[in-house]
């Protein structure tokens, strides 16, 4: 039986959101946390909406969910309330289902590479502020891995976590790493240490990234203006550590080193 949740989402708004659109995300939340056969912890909505509704992807929508200590989240943007709530929600239920299936989708994976990917459908991400680059700041936060996991649990906790990429430490090397979307439903690694064996066991094709170079976090942000990829990895000098910058939706850069 599924567990049915009675807990009430936190809900955030920022912008000119009408009071609907407000009372339509939250219902359509409600009615995803019954996906869950998991205890839901927590919920949070966020509706953020900019001041200019020509910009593209002017409204954006974000869902975090606690399901018993695995934090899953889904965003999408869009010119229309609706059609960004709608595309949040869509996105939520299918990590939900993620999380609730892991064991099976890992045994799909090594059977059918194809029945793993669950976001073949590319889905527009929000444009960052265009902050000018003397106002930029570096915020800084720690990877959510926290102990060094394997290139398979790293991809789970892409998706899970919706992030575009995700830092962690291959527990095979002991070497830093990074996953990330590739575009068209593929993912990409990028290894400080080699490890072709454990990229061979994960069953589908990764795609691979520049070696990582040693650069200090002033020279990897500007890199990173340099080149307009999303995010630059990197090898600080100082910590011997990898660091992954990118920009934020704020506009401001953004750092994230090993947690």
């Amino acid at each position: 039986m599924l567990f049915r949740s009675v807990l009430e989402p936190t809900v955030v708004v920022r912008g000119a959101v009408p009071d609907g659109i407000v009372a339509y995300a939250r219902e359509k939340l409600v009615l995803a946390l019954r996906m869950s056969r998991a205890p839901v912890l927590a919920a949070e909505l966020r509706i953020d909406r900019h001041a200019d509704p020509a910009r593209a992807g002017a409204v954006h929508v974000e869902m975090t969910l606690d399901l018993d200590g695995i934090v899953v989240r889904a965003r999408a943007s869009a010119p229309e309330p609706s059609a960004a709530v709608d595309d949040a929600v869509d996105r939520l239920e299918r990590r939900i289902e993620t999380v609730m299936h892991r064991d099976q989708d890992r045994m799909l994976r090594h059977r059918d590479t194809r029945s793993w990917h669950h976001e073949d459908r590319v889905v527009p991400r929000r444009r960052g502020f265009p902050r000018p680059a003397d106002e930029r700041e570096l915020v800084r936060r720690k990877s959510f891995a926290v102990q060094a996991e394997s290139i398979e649990d790293a991809l789970f906790d892409l998706e899970r976590l919706d992030h575009d990429f995700f830092l962690f430490e291959h527990d095979v090397t002991g070497g830093d790493a990074v996953v990330f979307r590739a575009g068209d439903g593929r993912y990409g690694l990028i290894l400080t240490r080699p490890a072709p064996e454990a990229v061979a066991a994960v069953g589908i094709e990764l795609i691979g990234g520049p070696t990582p170079a040693e650069l200090p976090v002033d020279e990897a942000r500007a890199l990173l203006d340099a080149s307009g990829a999303p995010f630059v990895f990197f090898t600080d000098p100082d910590t011997a550590r990898g660091g992954v910058v990118y920009r934020r939706d704020d506009g401001h850069d953004g750092l994230v080193i090993p947690g």
